[in-house]
């Protein structure tokens, strides 16, 4: 297990180092499945529950560099809700996972929410995972919970994504997408910022050019004072009389 420490995704240098990613989810919703599937494309039909929160990691190549991609699977259970600060901080990206089999976990998607809001420092990138697609038998059911899904996902602008940890339907695309997006909006970061520090630049520049003028023209008006003598009654120049010092 490593350090927290050695977990920060480095968001103030030039390229990430690492990656971190947390799967959110009702208990029960398959979001261990979900990871040893990408991890080792392994699956098991009786996963024993996560306590507290459990990690991997698994190198990804994204571009032309290999990143490291940090994954916490968290309890979705009550008891460890006090954990839940660890498991936030610092992370880059957010997996929501839905089961089709309970409603439950469709209703309690705001919950998720409000929790990611009060313990991220910013908004991370988030990926809406509709899991057990396998196991859907009611039509009627499958219909109402795709249209709710895609209308939240498009509300909180994640993408949504069907997929089933025992047949692997979805599951490298899902890593693939947030892996990648999470570096598009680390890059878009990096460049306003150089912009935002140009800009700053420029500014400053102008204002020591504007000062520099400014100086030299003091100088030139105490090496060349004006007098002017106005009439009474009357607002018209008269004189201006260059005295040398």
């Amino acid at each position: 297990m490593d350090n927290s420490s050695e977990e920060s995704s480095d968001n103030e240098s030039e390229g990430l180092k690492v990656i971190k990613i947390i799967l959110l989810g009702q208990s029960g919703c398959g979001k261990t499945s979900i990871v040893l599937r990408w991890i080792d494309n392994s699956f098991t039909e009786n996963t024993a529950t996560t306590i507290g929160a459990s990690f991997y990691l698994k190198n990804v190549l994204i571009g032309e560099k290999m990143i490291p991609i940090r994954l916490w699977d968290t309890s979705g259970q009550e008891r460890f809700k006090s954990l839940a600060p660890l498991y936030y901080r610092e992370a880059a990206g957010v997996i929501l996972v839905l089961d089709t089999q309970d409603l439950l976990s469709l209703e309690r998607l705001q919950y998720w929410m409000e929790e990611i809001k009060k313990n991220c420092n910013t908004l991370p990138v988030i990926c809406l995972a509709l899991n057990k697609h396998d196991l859907f038998s009611n039509q009627q059911q499958q219909e109402i919970i795709y249209e709710k899904s895609e209308k939240f996902a498009k509300k909180i602008n994640a993408k949504f994504i069907k997929t089933s940890a025992k047949t692997g339907l979805g599951i490298d695309e899902l890593f693939e997408n947030i892996a990648k997006s999470i570096v598009q909006k680390h890059e878009n970061h990096i460049k306003f910022r150089r912009f935002s520090e140009c800009q700053s630049q420029i500014t400053l520049n102008r204002q020591k050019k504007k000062k520099k003028k400014k100086n030299a023209v003091n100088i030139m008006n105490n090496k060349y004072p004006t007098r002017l003598l106005i009439l009474k009654d009357t607002f018209c120049f008269i004189e201006a009389l260059i005295i040398e010092n």
